[in-house]
């Protein structure tokens, strides 16, 4: 059976998985253990598809559904850029899934939360494989869907009042999402991304102009992927929004909602919407570049002003964005390979500090910080975990989020973009504070006003395991892509010279027969279209 086969079972896998829990739904321990075998195959198939692709020069595996041959057709692709999310985000949604155990309330369990977290990832895999913009609409919609779900499980009223926010931008960006498909499909005739790379590419060769509005249509799209990656100015749904929910499902979505986002963007930008020397991207990388530093500024500024955990982890999944769009910015394939190696450590990262803010929710009652301390005595075992985390998010050497910053400040020097590196120095300065606001108060405080505890309010320990293993999962796969950054990166550089030169993606998703017969087409329809301006009176 050929590789190329395997890649429909990242979609296959959560979508099944999601059908049979909605039957199971009172069955909780069966759900659980059908869950978890999915993750974990997930995860297995996408560690193992990306050690076949490191030795495989053209490292690009592409299927084509139903044998229909692209652009026609609806293509899946499994390159080193989707393959590396595929693969944080599957141990992500393993980690926060078997965190869930031990926080999400038993009745709200046997409300389809099981169904949802795997329909979640559906479309989340969806995103990260699909090879043309109509389905990068529909796998967000699916995960938009799951979300709304996820979003209000309990049904307190803040969580709707956050929830009613939250989908009614949404519902504006996935509007604008679709119309913005529709005109890209009524200038280009495609909205296959290979077709519409070699679209651009082809003009750009003849020296010729995008179509008019082009560049008002990237901008656009720009607006839509930056709603959903909570970039400067379009961030105002995400803290509250966070702050609400299951603290499992808030790690889940820290880890995966924004980055889908800044993906698209990833995706589609240095290939198509801002490739080259166009108009399109004239206006649209110094735009990227004032956003990653509001981003990243901003971002921190409110993460440190905050006196509550949870506010703080969620204000800094903004702050940390920053520094992907920073990377997008400067569009080179040292500064892209940089921004997916950042994006996919702090995933795990974020995550994890989330579901460790769950167990001190546990311990103290509370994530008010004033509330709680005394937690380095209580649980030495959380704190280490939470420092590791902390400080790899901070990007302490030689910890994961080091690596990932390293490159990209450095390619921001190189770049003459040293104001934005100045940013990213001062924002990993105020990172550094707000973590240790947090583990001064709640880890090295001798005390802290929280509740009192009594043998029937004093948190199970037995209970709390699926919780720790949550956490532990990640801590470990953060301090592998700390002290094995090497062989990640390596494979992260090769996404992004396949994002910056995307000949081997054209090449790989079209075929060579298949450009030659597009190539001859356009020439016609371009020819025919001359002459129909000339005999025009």
């Amino acid at each position: 059976m050929e590789l190329e086969n395997f890649i429909i079972l990242f979609i296959v896998i959560p979508m099944g998985t999601g059908v049979i829990g909605v039957l199971l739904k009172q069955r909780v321990h069966i759900a659980r253990v059908l869950g978890v075998l999915s993750f974990l195959a997930t995860s297995a198939l996408a560690i193992g598809l990306l050690v076949h692709l490191r030795s495989d020069p053209a490292g690009i595996l592409v299927s084509q559904m139903g044998a229909w041959p692209a652009p026609f057709g609806i293509s899946v692709v499994f390159d080193s850029l989707s393959g590396l999310l595929l693969a944080a985000s599957s141990l992500v949604a393993l980690a926060c899934y078997v965190h869930s155990f031990s926080t999400v309330d038993p009745v709200a369990e046997k409300r389809y939360f099981h169904p949802m977290v795997q329909l979640l990832m559906f479309g989340v895999n969806l995103a990260f494989l699909t090879g043309d913009l109509f389905n990068l609409f529909v796998s967000f919609e699916i995960m938009l869907m799951a979300s709304y779900c996820l979003l209000t499980f309990g049904g307190t009223r803040l969580q709707m009042t956050q929830a009613y926010k939250y989908v009614l931008l949404n519902l504006v960006g996935s509007t604008l999402f679709v119309i913005g498909a529709g005109l890209v499909y009524g200038m280009t005739g495609t909205l296959n991304f290979a077709d519409l790379a070699l679209f651009v590419s082809e003009r750009q060769a003849r020296g010729e102009a995008l179509p008019p509005g082009f560049a008002a249509l990237s901008i656009a799209l720009l607006l839509v992927f930056g709603l959903k990656g909570a970039i400067f100015p379009l961030w105002f749904w995400l803290p509250d929004t966070y702050y609400t929910c299951n603290v499992s499902i808030a790690g889940l979505f820290a880890g995966m909602l924004t980055k889908v986002g800044i993906y698209a963007i990833a995706r589609t930008f240095p290939m198509i919407f801002a490739h080259g020397h166009s108009d399109a991207a004239k206006v649209v990388m110094p735009l990227l570049a004032i956003s990653a530093a509001f981003t990243m500024f901003l971002g921190v500024l409110g993460a440190v002003s905050h006196h509550n955990i949870r506010r703080i982890l969620a204000v800094h999944v903004i702050s940390q964005v920053g520094y992907m769009v920073f990377g997008l910015a400067l569009m080179t394939r040292v500064a892209l390979a940089g921004c997916l190696f950042y994006m996919i450590q702090h995933m795990v990262v974020k995550s994890c500090l989330f579901l460790c803010c769950g167990i001190v929710e546990r311990h103290t009652g509370t994530d008010d910080l004033d509330k709680s301390g005394g937690l380095l005595k209580r649980d030495t075992y959380l704190a280490v975990v939470f420092f590791i985390a902390a400080m790899s998010l901070v990007g302490l050497p030689p910890l994961s989020g080091f690596f990932g910053k390293l490159v990209i400040i450095r390619e921001g020097w190189r770049e003459s973009m040293w104001w934005l590196s100045i940013f990213g120095l001062l924002t990993g300065a105020l990172t550094l504070l707000s973590m240790l606001k947090i583990w001064s108060y709640c880890f090295w405080s001798p005390s802290g006003e929280s509740i009192e505890r009594t043998p029937a309010n004093m948190p199970n320990t037995s209970s709390l395991r699926p919780a720790y293993i949550g956490a532990t999962l990640l801590v470990c796969v953060a301090l592998f892509l700390g002290f094995g950054a090497q062989p990640v990166y390596e494979i992260a550089y090769r996404a992004g010279e396949q994002l910056a030169a995307p000949e081997a993606y054209i090449q790989a998703v079209l075929g060579p027969e298949v450009i030659e017969n597009l190539a001859r087409a356009r020439a016609e329809s371009a020819a025919l279209a001359t002459a129909a301006v000339e005999v025009t009176p």
